[in-house]
This record gives C-alpha cells, structure tokens and sequence, in this order.
C-alpha cells in the first residue's frame, strides 16, 4: 500500500512540474509574440530636416557695421527657415560691408531686409520706404508728448495757427498714421526711458512733405502717438475758441454755426465770439480792392 502512495505522490509531482514549465514556456511565447507586433506596428518617426541659418550673437544697433564676431551659424528646421536669411557668415563679411538698418536682437535671424546691400551703408536713406520722402520738424517736451515718441511709432498731427483776419484761433489735424524714422539723429528703436527730443524726423509722401513745410511757417506742429496696431484715420474737422465747451458747434455748407437764445432774455451773458469786421470786395472798374467793414449786429426783441 505505502509502495502506491509513493509512486501516485511521484507522478503528481512529474505532472506538477510539467504543468509549471509548459505554463510559463507558453506565457514567454505570448509574450515575445505581443512585443514583436507592437515593434512592427510602431511608426517609424521621420528625421527633422535642418538648414544652417545666421543669427545675430550680439545686439546689432542702426548703422552699426556687421562683423564675423557679431554673428553665429546654427541648425534650424528647414520647412521653417525664414525668408531672406543667409546659410553662411561668409554672405555677410569680408568685402561685402554691410549695416543694419533696424536694431536686431541677439538670437535673431539676420535678414536681408534689415540690412544695407553690398558695400552699402547704413544711414537714414536705407531705411525710407520706395516712393517716400524725410522731413524733419522741430519738436519740445510738450508738443513731442514728452520724450515718449520712439523711432518706428506712428503719430498724427495737429496744426494749430491763428486767424489773421479774425485773430481767432483753430487747430485741425492735417495727417494721419505718418511713421517716425528718427527722434534727434538717433533711429534705435530701444530706448529704456523717454528723452526730450528737439526734432523729429517722420516718413511721408511729397504732398505730405509741402504741408508740414507750409504749416511750420504759418503755426505750430504738435503730435498725437498712436497706440501700437491703430490705423485708424481720424476725424479732421478744424475746431476753434467756440468749440472749447465742450459741445463742438456743427458748421454745414460752409455757414457760420448757429448760436442758441443769440437775442434771448439772457443773451447778455453769453460770450460774443462772432466776428466783429467783414471782408468785403469793391471793384472800380478795372481794380479790385478789399476792405474791413464791421458788422451790424442784431438788435434784440424790444430795443428801440
């Protein structure tokens, strides 16, 4: 009986075993099996394709001449390499002398559009856009808003003058989103705090340039800056002393505007800013000649 016992003891533990490593054989096939298709089925990533571009290692100011030890090469990706870059420093140096027109930061692609051409240099007519002309006007601390205008803002501008005949005064603006190119001889366009300039050079058309010549002889030239993005045009209408209350008097067809309760009750009161003279136009004969003549005022309800 005990020789049985044995021999069933022996055969459960050949079965046991047997069992054990056909499992784990079978769980190592499964395995390798399931890697195997996860490795065929993995997409193979494409490799980034990558071009030399030349960026500026040191902060290139206006005018500045462009040297080997401002610039360095390095990778950047093909598909988005910037137009108008260069591959080599070699493009940039030796006997082609180049400048920058604008300020280029350090890590920024040099393009050619930021600079002068071939043997070119870098002064204010390389930075004027093709069709446009410089003019300079004089600036202060009030009319400049401060110090605060900048080479590359955007300004309008206000003409402010006096009537000769009437000696009153009016102030109108006259252009709109004109581009400052300089502020005294300086065209960087970094600055950390505001300078009171003395001139201010702005890019405009010949038509432009007439009228801020003209205006600078016959009154004052302020400037209004634009906030960053606003190409809005402006409303131009001329505003004179009448319109400082507040409530600008709308003037149609080129009539003098109306004047409310003119010869009221409390008319006194108000403020008689019409004018006092008229120009009036006598010919004789062959020779025409003009002359002031004041002007008969209305006379209110009840005068006599």
């Amino acid at each position: 009986m005990s020789g049985k016992l044995i021999i069933m003891g022996g055969l459960a533990v050949a079965f046991g075993a047997t069992s054990y490593f056909a499992g784990n054989q079978y769980l190592d096939n499964r395995t390798q099996a399931r890697l195997s298709e996860i490795e065929s089925n993995r997409t193979v990533q494409p490799q980034m394709k990558l071009k030399t571009v030349v960026v500026a290692k040191t902060q290139l100011k206006f005018g500045q001449r462009i040297e080997t030890s401002m610039l360095e090469e390095i990778q950047w990706p093909a598909d988005h390499r910037p137009e108008g870059s260069f591959s080599s420093t070699k493009e940039l140096t030796g006997d082609n002398v180049r400048r920058a027109l604008s300020l280029i930061e350090p890590g920024e692609p040099i393009l050619a559009t930021k600079l002068s051409g071939k043997d070119g240099r870098g002064g204010l007519a390389g930075i004027i856009t093709e069709g446009m002309r410089a003019v300079t006007i004089p600036v202060n601390l009030v009319n400049g808003v401060g110090g605060f205008i900048q080479p590359g803002d955007r300004v309008d501008i206000i003409f402010t003058r006096e009537n000769r005949k009437t000696n009153i005064p009016s102030a109108s603006i006259i252009m709109n989103d004109v581009k400052v190119l300089t502020v005294d001889q300086q065209a960087n366009q970094r600055s950390e705090t505001a300078k009171i300039a003395k001139s201010v050079t702005l890019e405009t058309n010949t038509d432009g340039a007439q009228r801020l010549a003209l205006a600078r002889t016959m009154g004052t030239l302020s400037l209004l800056l634009r906030s960053t993005g606003d190409g809005k045009s402006l409303d131009t209408t001329e505003l004179t002393a009448s319109d400082l209350n507040g409530t600008p008097l709308k003037k149609t067809d080129g009539k003098e505007p109306a004047t409310k309760n003119e010869n009221g009750f409390l008319s006194f009161l108000q403020n008689d800013d019409r004018p006092k003279t008229k120009t009036v136009t006598v010919v004789n004969r062959t020779i025409a000649e003009e002359i002031e003549v004041p002007v008969e005022k209305t006379k209110s309800r009840g005068s006599k």
